[in-house]
């Protein structure tokens, strides 16, 4: 079967790790090979006269065992592929015939009966670097370049090998004189390997467009919002934002809402010693730690009104004063808020400043409920399963299909972090190498099973029904009604507004806050 999500990440980190370019290919080559119905990989590059391509890597078979192949043998498949810079396909490697003995030998070794695909490696001037050779069965080849998973790891097999001879053939100096010319392609692909590696688990066309905003934002320095429900994954966006982007540095969240509100202030900015009764020795606050990296502040719309004056301040001068100190510091950070409160609502309330709001704004990322992108659901499972064995040492074998069903008829208010928990709580009452079965669900509500039945709640409203924050869900359910009423209406908002007995202005108010527009309303 191809590759899923949970093996991209695997093989994608495993890429990332190379320490040289021969372990890379090592890497990929082996990867491949795991491709149901491709039996050999290989890559081939140029010697240093130039004049004939080695082999540089080759899996299952020794690499003595592969033959050189002339370069002036044009009409030879790797040579066309290397010199022409495009994919080579050939269907029966028996059925090419005087091209040069390097390449009939090459046949003789992958298999006559065997199919072949000649990929070109480039570097970062778009010039062929290598071939990149797989034999096997022919549909499976067909399917294994079709495959959109595999083009990025090709892409991204492809961006780490010409960084790596670049670090290997250059002194430091040149080597950094090219990582400024670098083109922002080849960074972005590199920065996509270490999304991938760093578990970003998701298939659907929403996880797609937040790896690319995650990419986009990466390469930026201006302030990020995160907004989204509980449990949708704010504070693992950040962290994962953080190890895209260029900057170096630490990552220092901070959780505005599990802290006092007394010692918020001593948190971030640290202090002297003698500064307040209790500090006994000076301490270095977080937005010091945060100096060259990046600062998280999650749960936003719970910070303190009073301080928020002071963090615009910070933000503005990048400077602050450790608590009791008689002089200011600075600090350069990159700066993520994440908040899943309806903060227009907090400013119109006089509990959160509309001038900090815009500066933390700069950027903006909305992730979508669990709900929203019901197909990332089986491989987030599949990836809480495979963690939970490697932690307890365990084997659970999977989900089986009917438990699978549940989850996703289940509206999940509590989104990803909800799907873990009910996940390891069933893997808990599942016996070691069995599937997880819809009977160890037993944390899901007894009218999931009836959901979509006649009569049965909406999954959104269900939701609101377990929610643990009043206010959110009162947000949610008047966003649901407008956008329902709008949508039976054809997107009249004064219809909307005079069956909903409240004035236009007031409608079209809470549209711009919800960014819902004509279009959107009634979709």
């Amino acid at each position: 079967m191809p590759v899923n999500a949970l093996e991209v990440a695997g093989i994608a980190r495993d890429l990332a790790l190379a320490p040289g370019p021969g372990a890379l290919a090592a890497a990929f080559l082996m990867a491949a090979t795991r491709y149901p119905g491709l039996h050999h990989a290989c890559l081939y590059g140029r010697d240093a006269a130039g004049d004939k391509l080695l082999p540089l890597a080759s899996v299952p078979l020794p690499v003595d065992r592969l033959p050189a192949i002339s370069m002036d043998a044009l009409d030879d498949p790797l040579v066309y592929s290397l010199t022409g810079g495009k994919s080579c396909y050939i269907e029966r490697l028996s059925g090419v015939v005087g091209v040069g003995a390097g390449f009939e030998r090459l046949a003789e070794c992958l298999g006559p009966r065997n199919a072949l695909v000649a990929v070109p490696q480039r570097d970062n001037r778009q010039q062929a670097l290598s071939v990149l050779v797989l034999a096997g069965d022919a549909q499976p080849l067909r399917g294994w370049l079709d495959d959109p998973l595999w083009k990025m790891l090709v892409q991204i097999h492809e961006c780490l090998s010409a960084r790596l001879h670049e670090q290997m053939s250059a002194t430091e100096s040149a080597r950094y004189q090219r990582s400024v010319r670098q083109p922002q392609e080849e960074r972005r692909s590199v920065r996509a390997a270490r999304l991938l590696a760093a578990e970003f688990i998701g298939v659907s066309e929403a996880a797609g467009r937040i790896r690319e905003d995650m990419l986009r934002i990466a390469d930026s320095s201006l302030a990020v919002l995160l907004t989204g429900e509980t449990g949708t994954g704010k504070d693992h966006a950040a962290w994962l934002i953080h190890q895209a982007s260029p900057r170096g540095g630490k990552f220092v969240p901070v959780n505005c809402a599990a802290i006092p509100k007394d010692l918020i202030e001593a948190e971030l900015f640290g202090n002297v010693r003698g500064a307040y009764t209790g500090a006994t020795q000076a301490r270095t606050g977080l937005v010091a730690e945060a100096d060259g990296g990046t600062l998280f502040l999650d749960e936003i719309g719970d910070m303190p009104l009073a301080l928020q004056a002071t963090l615009l301040r910070l933000l503005n001068e990048k400077k602050y004063r450790p608590l009791g100190a008689s002089r200011e510091l600075a600090s350069d950070f990159r700066l993520i808020c994440a908040t899943h409160r309806p903060l227009p609502q907090l400013i119109r309330e006089g509990c959160f400043r509309e001038d900090l709001y815009f500066r933390i704004r700069q950027q903006t990322l909305q992730l979508p409920a669990l709900r929203e992108r019901t197909d990332d659901i089986p491989v987030l499972a599949a990836h809480v399963i495979l963690q939970h064995n490697r932690e307890r040492q365990t084997h659970v074998a999977g989900i089986d299909p009917d438990a699978l069903a549940m989850l996703e008829r289940h509206p999940l208010p509590g989104n990803v972090r909800e799907l873990r928990s009910l996940l390891l709580v069933a893997a808990e009452r599942t016996a070691r190498g069995r599937c997880i079965g819809a009977q160890a669900l037993r944390e899901l509500p007894e009218d999931t099973m009836a959901a979509g039945a006649p009569g049965s709640l909406d999954p959104h409203l269900h939701g609101l029904l377990q929610t643990d924050n009043l206010p959110q869900a009162l947000d949610l359910f008047e966003r649901l009604l407008i956008t329902a009423r709008l949508k039976a209406l054809d997107g009249s908002r004064s219809r909307a507004a005079q069956s909903l007995g409240i004035p236009k202005r007031t409608l079209a108010r809470r549209c711009q806050t919800w960014n819902l527009d004509r279009e959107d309303s009634f979709q």
